[in-house]
Order: structure tokens, then C-alpha cells, then sequence
């Protein structure tokens, strides 16, 4: 007696789900896609660190700056200092048509290096 491959209703039933191929294909595209994530993700946390540190140097800048800004024309001297982990180092050129300041500010990374910014701006007297 030969027998015959079910077809209909009853063999879709039996049909149903996945195959293990399937499963694992999925589980793949789902690794990678949480991988890209993690990896991401770690970016992410750096870039935010380093934003935090470069304003942090532009604080203390501005901050100088304005101390600087405060003073009487013939209290301007340069000088340097360290602030919350920033080193600040300022030069004033005196001129005619006013003082020159030059404020350079230095600060880590969190690679262990460090940069350095450099902000100018003129004082009338």
C-alpha cells in the first residue's frame, strides 16, 4: 500500500513555526544588530565625556577672561593656574588702541593626552 503526502488543511497545520534555520538566522541578525548597539553605545558615553571636559576648559576661560575684563587697565598682568584639572595661561600685550589678551587653556583627555585650546580677545583702556 502506497501512501500519499498529505495536502490541505490538515498538512499546513502540521506546518506551522519555525525551523531551527530559521531560529538561528534570526538569532544572528539579532546578535549583530545588539552588538552595533553596544558598540554605539560606547561612542556615545566617550564623546559625551570629552564634550564634558572641552566645556569645562571653556569655562574656565570665559571665567578668566572676564576677571581680566574686571580689572583696571594697569592691574592687567599675565600669568597661569589650574583649575579643576584645566591649565589657564593668559598673555596681555599691551597696545595703543587697547590690550590684547590671549588666553590658552590646556586640559586631558580621556585617552591620557591632552589639547589645547586658544581664545583671543582685545580690552579697550
Amino acid at each position: 500500500m502506497k501512501m500519499r503526502a498529505a495536502t490541505g488543511p490538515a498538512s499546513k497545520a502540521l506546518r506551522r513555526g519555525f525551523t531551527i534555520v530559521e531560529l538561528l538566522v534570526a538569532m544572528m541578525v539579532f546578535a549583530v544588530g545588539v552588538l552595533g548597539l553596544a558598540a554605539t553605545t560606547a561612542t556615545v558615553a566617550r564623546l559625551m565625556g570629552s564634550a564634558s571636559r572641552q566645556t569645562i576648559a571653556a569655562t574656565v576661560a570665559q571665567s578668566r577672561i572676564e576677571k581680566l575684563r574686571a580689572r583696571s587697565c594697569a592691574a592687567l598682568a599675565s600669568g597661569s593656574e589650574t583649575v579643576r584639572g584645566v591649565t589657564s595661561s593668559w598673555t596681555v600685550v599691551v597696545a595703543t588702541r587697547g590690550d590684547s589678551i590671549t588666553e590658552t587653556v590646556t586640559f586631558p583627555t580621556a585617552r591620557g593626552t591632552t589639547r589645547t585650546r586658544v581664545y583671543k580677545t582685545m580690552i579697550t583702556c
